[in-house]
């Protein structure tokens, strides 16, 4: 009998004692209304994973002159928090491509959604990864975990500067899991894990958040569904500045006020009416805070 999938369609809140900041600092420049978020990877990162001096210098100038600045990204806490710390972030992150709001100060989990039932959905990647360099990353309780540690996964251990816990049996995590990552450079490989969930009828959102990286998550999670909820949380009449490369920013992008693609951005963002800014490694988010905020 096929396994039942379940994805907890609602935010799983947790309430917090913080009070819910109005703004950053003093109030020279208007951007005290002005929540500016910045996908990580290939926006506000640089290809060696690093935050410039100039993007730093921009938000923090940002911040001190009143505006709110987040990340919203793919990456896991253990991934996120390095570049959390080093802009002094104080409000709440979005996490796991939006299935998870996190804030930094409290290192807690304000709200989020989860995967049930995924047993045999993880056999049917297994028997793939037999046969090729798929790398699978499940993500639990904070922790990482993959069956097999080939080179794609050593890879991404690298870029995203984490460890993954080897298991020898996906059955060994009981309970709800927050999402699935598969990585391969052969597109068709991805694509017949694709057609495999598809198939099977399972509940859950597919988004390639890289062109080698196929992301199963909660169903009803985004950036965008994240990012609707973190303005409920700052209960503040912001207006909101988002900015990213790829098609997991896409609902993000489309919930903004005002939504910027950078230069180096997948080709399908394009077709939107979104704001454009430079590439990546030219300081993208300063160009945003300095050139762009109030035209």
């Amino acid at each position: 009998m096929a396994q039942k999938i379940v994805s907890q369609s609602y935010w799983k809140p947790i309430l917090l004692k913080d009070e819910h900041p109005k703004g950053g600092g003093s109030t020279i420049a208007g951007y005290e209304n002005i929540l500016l978020v910045s996908d990580l990877d290939g926006t506000l990162l640089d290809s060696e994973q690093q935050i410039s001096e100039e993007n730093q210098r921009a938000i923090t100038e940002f911040k001190k002159s009143g505006g709110i600045f987040t990340i919203a990204t793919g990456r896991m806490e253990q991934a996120a928090l390095p570049f959390a710390e080093l802009l002094k972030i104080d409000v709440p992150i979005i996490l796991y491509n939006g299935a998870v709001l996190y804030h930094p100060k409290s290192h807690s989990r304000i709200a989020e959604k989860s995967l049930d039932g995924y047993g045999e959905l993880l056999e049917a990647f297994q028997t793939i990864m037999e046969e090729t360099e798929l790398g699978l990353l499940i993500y639990q309780n904070g922790g990482v975990y993959t069956t097999q540690k080939n080179e794609t996964i050593r890879q991404h251990e690298e870029k995203d500067q984490v460890e993954c816990q080897l298991i020898t049996n996906p059955a060994v995590l009981k309970g709800p899991i927050t999402k699935i990552l598969l990585i391969s450079s052969d597109r068709k490989t991805l694509a017949k894990c694709e057609e495999i969930v598809k198939l099977r009828g399972y509940p859950c959102g597919l988004v390639y958040s890289e062109h080698n990286y196929l992301e199963i998550l909660p169903e009803g999670a985004s950036k965008g569904s994240a990012l609707l909820h973190l303005q409920d949380y700052l209960n503040h009449d912001f207006t909101t500045v988002c900015v990213g490369d790829n098609l997991n920013d896409l609902p993000m992008l489309e919930e903004a006020a005002r939504g910027f693609i950078v230069g180096n951005c997948h080709s399908s963002l394009t077709d939107y009416k979104f704001n454009q800014t430079v590439h990546h490694e030219e300081h993208a988010i300063a160009d945003i805070i300095y050139n762009h905020i109030f035209q």
